[in-house]
């Protein structure tokens, strides 16, 4: 008897205490404010630029982010958004949460923002979306639209079709440059071979010949256009110097004349080689010793069909028209490219579901240092007569030592972890450039 009542209280005593647990879980859901929940994860684009409003949930695989510029979401967050060529040295999400993954996305040489070259400023992000290919997300064959736009016969003209026109010179040479200012000293060795070599330019850049009419308006931002692919592949050559030499910077430049099945005369990322479809696809500026140099080789090649069509195997060899292992595999593997109009496949969709995988995904124990971007903070420029300098050069090695200068001071406040503003940086700035402490 007595056992029944202890089994009797037991039971009352269970029910009670479910019956206690029901109704605070039912008093939390009917008070839940939902206006605050969210199943997925924050990153908040950080830039002044970004004027529109911009909130968006973006699937990415299995994934789901919520993206946005809106400022004051950045608490709620768990990864920043930078652009590079918009970061402003005044304007970081700082004081910085610890559960904040900083992302950079920045496609662009270093002139316009110098201070990213330096490893003080990189160490402070955990995910980077550059043109090197030591970056998470790497962007070194941008560019490239595909390997069949490589191999394609659309725009290639036999050297027969290019050595027709009786009014150009047998090494016609095409030029179209309108940025006349850069860190390569671009303009200057071009000028320089003009003396030796009748170059046809086209852009604002020592500009001797226009474009058709068809070609004037807008061509900056239609560069791959089929009308201005046809019009510059009767040439024999084409001009392609970046306007830095960095590691894995490589623009359309290169790959534009490989696409027409025109030989690039290139100079800009070191590592080049690495990524040219074949051992001998280009003719590279640092082989020669001067402009004077090069100008003989051209001339040359212009006129040996066997030797000059050696360099246009990409189009002319159908059975293995690109041998470099690198350049194959990095075309399967990219994760963005031009020319690729299917949905999410912009650059920026692609960045931000990279980013929205990495915080989701990966442990956050590596953070991105100078190989992430790696550039040389001391300009290289292409080779003059007698050992002459660009007459520009002094000025950008001043930008990149005051860019190295900002890195050294963003790094302090970064690591001081209080907020400060762009009165503070340029105060903090001028006082070490007036005592000589940058370096």
């Amino acid at each position: 008897m007595r056992l029944g009542w202890r089994y009797c209280i037991a039971l009352a005593a269970m029910v009670a205490i479910w019956l206690a647990v029901v109704f605070l879980l039912s008093d939390k859901i009917m008070n839940y404010d939902h206006s605050k929940s969210s199943d997925h994860v924050e990153l908040v684009w950080w830039s002044r630029d970004m004027s529109w409003n911009y909130d968006e949930v973006r699937q990415c695989g299995i994934n789901t982010c919520r993206i946005t510029n809106k400022r004051h979401r950045l608490p709620m967050s768990r990864g920043v958004l930078f652009y590079g060529s918009n970061m402003k040295t005044g304007d970081f999400p700082v004081p910085r949460g610890k559960q904040h993954v900083w992302a950079l996305l920045h496609e662009e040489s270093p002139r316009n923002t110098p201070f990213v070259s330096n490893d003080e400023f990189l160490r402070h992000f955990h995910f980077t979306s550059t043109f090197s290919r030591f970056s998470n997300m790497p962007l070194t064959t941008q560019y490239l639209p595909s390997g069949q736009a490589l191999t394609s016969k659309d725009y290639h003209v036999s050297f027969a079709g290019k050595s027709k026109w009786a009014f150009r010179p047998s090494a016609s040479i095409a030029f179209m440059q309108s940025d006349c200012d850069t860190m390569s000293g671009r303009e200057d060795y071009v000028k320089e071979l003009m003396k030796y070599l009748t170059i046809d330019s086209y852009g604002s850049c020592l500009r001797n010949k226009d474009l058709p009419e068809s070609l004037k308006n807008d061509y900056l931002n239609n560069l791959y256009s089929p009308e201005l692919l046809r019009f510059l592949s009767e040439y024999k050559f084409m001009i392609a110097i970046e306007n830095a030499a960095c590691p894995d910077y490589i623009t359309e430049k290169f790959w534009r004349p490989l696409v027409m099945g025109v030989i690039p005369i290139y100079f800009g990322s070191p590592t080049i080689k690495d990524w040219q479809p074949n051992n001998k696809s280009a003719i590279f500026v640092e082989d020669f010793t001067h402009p004077r140099g090069l100008a003989n080789y051209l001339n040359e090649l212009a006129d040996n069909q066997t030797l000059y069509d050696s360099y246009r195997q990409h189009k002319l060899n159908w059975r293995n028209p690109i041998s470099n292992k690198k350049l194959l595999h990095n075309l399967v593997t990219r994760q963005y490219h031009i020319g690729d109009s299917s949905p999410g496949a912009s650059l920026f969709d692609k960045f931000e579901c990279s980013v929205c995988n990495y915080v989701i995904n990966t442990a956050r124990n590596v953070m991105a240092n100078s190989r992430h971007y790696n550039c040389p903070l001391e300009p290289v420029y292409a080779h003059l007569e007698d050992k002459k300098m660009p007459r520009n050069v002094a000025d950008w090695r001043s930008m990149m030592e005051v860019g190295q200068c900002q890195a050294k001071i963003l790094d302090e406040f970064f690591r001081r972890n209080s907020s400060f503003h762009e009165a503070d940086f340029e105060a903090e700035l001028t006082r070490r450039m007036d005592r000589n402490q940058c370096k």
